[in-house]
């Protein structure tokens, strides 16, 4: 079971911000891959294997070892959100979602069906984080009339991280 060291039992990490949450889950990936397995759901389109495998070879010379341990897997809409983690198997390793709320801003769907299936989400997640810890990455600010979406991830979280230049440092003591 993957746990964030000094939590007791695994947890739901909430990253708050534009562009540290991003490079953080970039980082967090090729360091979790260098371990073992790791999970990456990218729900924004944020996900950059050029910069992990990066990292990734400044740590070892076994880059395409160590690269087929990232399993990832996109969603582009809210609904493809929700399938996605649904679809996730509860294993032991751990898990980055890359900026979560960014496909439920979309203005085609309506706030009340937006924060209903983020209710879903947030069960999904709760799920997951029974065997290991889950990292969530959200870049979008709530848009005027969303600001439930936030606060509801936020409930959802057991470990919130903001504003963007602590939660880098934050999640390095952590690990």
């Amino acid at each position: 079971m993957y746990n964030l060291p000094g939590a007791a039992g695994p947890k739901i990490a909430l990253l708050i911000g534009p562009h540290a949450q991003r490079d953080t889950l970039l980082s967090l990936t090729a360091l979790f891959a260098l371990r073992g397995p790791v999970r990456v759901l990218d729900a924004g389109n944020r996900f950059d294997p050029y910069r992990v495998s990066r990292d990734i070879r400044r740590q070892t010379p076994h880059l395409d070892e160590v690269m087929e341990r990232i399993l990832i897997a996109r969603a582009f809409t809210c609904y493809q959100v929700i399938t996605l983690l649904q679809q996730t198997p509860n294993t032991d390793e751990p898990k980055l979602v890359f900026d979560l709320l960014a496909t439920f801003h979309d203005e085609a769907v309506s706030y009340a069906e937006s924060y209903r299936l983020l209710q879903i989400v947030s069960a999904s997640l709760l799920r997951l984080r029974r065997r290991a810890s889950i990292i969530v990455g959200s870049s979008t600010l709530p848009k005027s009339g969303r600001q439930g979406l936030l606060q509801l991830l936020r409930h959802t979280a057991d470990i919130v991280l903001l504003p963007e230049a602590r939660a880098a440092s934050t999640l390095e003591r952590l690990l």
